[in-house]
């Protein structure tokens, strides 16, 4: 063999035990980012390195599929000695929960039967003729369906029976029949007519109503007007 093939063989041979050597002396390496990896190429990559992988619990995640890495630590691009472990967290995805019944449950008892669940709570007041006072009415999704945790759900708590609505009680004496029915009827209110022998009143005045104007009574409720009349 000529002394120049030779020659070059051997710096071949010797760059390439000094390249081999330096990296074998590395006492850091730098770590891969493993984020979105399956764990089977994340211990792969760590063991090219000479690093060691622990696993934690499994972690919800919204961004990272189940079953991927969702976290390590240390962080990506650290520089840690060989054979240094490196502890990654596997996503169990979204968690998804059950929305539990709550209709006729206390509105404090679903607050925190919700909260427990992971779920937030917005409440509106409503009349009931059914439910008792600050009790839950019924819930937006429906008992039994499935939510991410955070998902809102909506209460509608009972505030007991509507009271009923009320009139004031118009003034009408002295006013005409025709008059008096259309002022008490706008009021909300039903007129009724009684008709009287008075020697007080000209005939066909209206000289008395039940209830007194101002009173504040029962939408619907009736007003009874006396109008004077004369003996045949």
């Amino acid at each position: 063999m000529k002394k120049s093939a030779i020659g070059a063989l051997l710096a071949i041979v010797f760059v390439g035990l000094t390249v081999t050597g330096c990296d074998a002396l590395r006492r850091t390496v730098e770590i891969p980012d493993l984020t979105n990896s399956t764990l089977d190429n994340a211990k792969i990559s760590l063991e090219k390195r000479g690093l060691l992988v622990l696993v934690g619990e499994n972690i919800e995640s919204e961004e990272i599929d189940k079953g991927l890495i969702a976290k390590q630590e240390p962080l990506p691009l650290s520089e840690v000695k060989r054979g240094s472990s490196v502890k990654v967290w596997i996503s169990k995805g979204l968690v998804r929960v059950e929305v539990p019944a709550l209709e006729n449950v206390a509105a404090s008892a679903a607050r925190a039967k919700l909260s427990k669940l992971g779920l937030e709570v917005d409440e509106e007041e409503v009349y009931s003729e059914e439910i008792p006072k600050d009790f839950v009415v019924s819930s937006d999704p429906s008992p039994g369906m499935m939510v991410q945790k955070g998902t809102t759900v909506n209460l509608k708590v009972s505030m007991g029976p509507e009271p009923p609505k009320t009139a004031v009680v118009p003034k009408v004496i002295r006013m005409g029949k025709s008059s008096a029915q259309k002022k008490i009827e706008e009021a909300g209110l039903d007129a009724k007519f009684v008709y009287r022998v008075s020697t007080e009143y000209y005939e066909g005045t209206l000289y008395y109503q039940t209830p007194k104007a101002g009173s504040v009574v029962p939408m619907g409720s009736t007003v009874t007007a006396y109008i004077a009349t004369v003996l045949d």
